[in-house]
């Protein structure tokens, strides 16, 4: 029982670290691939969660550049 709850505070610690900084999971994630200390295939579910999030920034930079500042729309 304690296992299963520690593996489930990793793997939680592990996804939110994912969201709050996706290029350096990724950068790990291949380091680690490259090194052998891992398998191709593994950790792929957390590297899609860090494109994801990546994915998310991204569009959110484009929607910030594409808004009109504030103060023009209150003066409207």
């Amino acid at each position: 029982m304690l296992t299963s709850l520690y593996r489930t505070r990793i793997a939680s610690l592990a996804v939110q670290l994912a969201k709050d900084d996706p290029l350096m999971v990724k950068e790990v994630i291949a380091r680690l691939r490259q090194s052998g200390e891992i398998e191709s295939d593994d950790l792929v579910y957390l590297d899609q969660i860090a494109d994801r999030w990546i994915r998310i920034a991204e569009e959110n930079r484009t929607k910030e550049t594409h808004r009109p500042p504030r103060s023009a729309v209150r003066a409207a």
